[in-house]
């Protein structure tokens, strides 16, 4: 019986009793689940087979204070929220709105499928973290060179379609070898998760930071318009310049950036951001 059936059964006065999942339909289900390791697609598998079952406009799952939005259905008055556990570990909790308030053999069917669901989705969770962990600098936390030139084609292949912006901006730290020549390493990592944290607090949290590599950062601004490139700019020179860590060493910033041009692909807007940042460079 559907989920649409059921709710005519609710209707007409009729209060029809949900079934536990037998044996093979668990067995089935896990089965469906534990193949994505992908959440947004664990989670289309999962929500798919909730609806087979249960009338429910839209699915939320909060985790690590991030809300996803799991089924974009309509939104409910009644809605529904359970901590989701795997051996005692958090994974969340996922909240229902539906057109009616669930009766006690409907949460206990959603419990049944949580555990069904909990095992896969912590697999997809670590596996989700290990991806990132490796398109992050160990050093600063930022995105790294990888995750930059997969996402600077992203931005140009968006571009394409939408006339939305794109600024690409790099920055290149004055006077950072010194500090290591001076003061060795240690002091020199200290410069550059500081300098790192400027550049991420001068933009929206949307842009996207990278360490590229040595003391050379850049920024991905998307949308953008005239007006970005000199907002981040002072935004940027101002942090740093008014820095105690940073004035410490003589530390300022050579800024060169690159707006997105009708043919432009990910190397030529690379190349005139790059460049445009050594011959300020070179200037001062």
């Amino acid at each position: 019986m559907t989920a649409s059936h059921l709710k005519q059964f609710t209707h007409s006065g009729i209060a029809p009793r949900k079934v536990p999942l037998g044996a093979d339909q668990r067995l089935l289900l896990l089965q469906k689940l534990q193949g994505h390791l992908d959440i947004k697609v664990l989670f289309e598998v999962y929500a798919r087979e909730v609806e087979k079952q249960i009338d429910i406009g839209r699915i939320i799952w909060e985790h690590d204070e991030i809300s996803n939005i799991i089924r974009r259905g309509e939104q409910h008055t009644f809605r529904q929220t359970f901590a989701i556990k795997f051996n005692k570990q958090p994974l969340g909790v996922l909240q229902y709105s539906t057109p009616y308030k669930l009766d006690p053999d409907e949460i206990s069917l959603l419990h049944t499928y949580h555990k069904l669901l909990a095992g896969p989705l912590t697999n997809a969770v670590e596996y989700t973290r290990v991806k990132n962990m490796a398109l992050l600098d160990g050093l600063t936390g930022l995105h790294n060179r990888t995750s930059f030139e997969q996402d600077l084609q992203h931005a140009v292949a968006v571009c394409e379609r939408q006339n939305i912006g794109l600024v690409m901006m790099m920055f290149d730290m004055d006077n950072f070898k010194q500090v290591n020549d001076n003061y060795g390493h240690l002091d020199g990592d200290k410069v550059l998760r500081r300098f790192s944290l400027l550049v991420k607090e001068a933009v929206r949290g949307s842009d996207r930071c990278y360490r590229l590599g040595g003391d050379e950062f850049a920024v991905l601004l998307q949308p953008a318009g005239d007006d970005s490139v000199a907002n981040v700019t002072d935004r940027v020179k101002h942090l740093v310049a008014n820095d105690r860590l940073l004035s410490a060493h003589d530390i300022s910033a050579s800024v060169g950036y690159a707006q997105y041009r009708k043919g432009d692909n990910s190397v030529s807007l690379y190349e005139r951001a790059d460049q445009s940042m050594y011959r300020q460079k070179r200037a001062r």
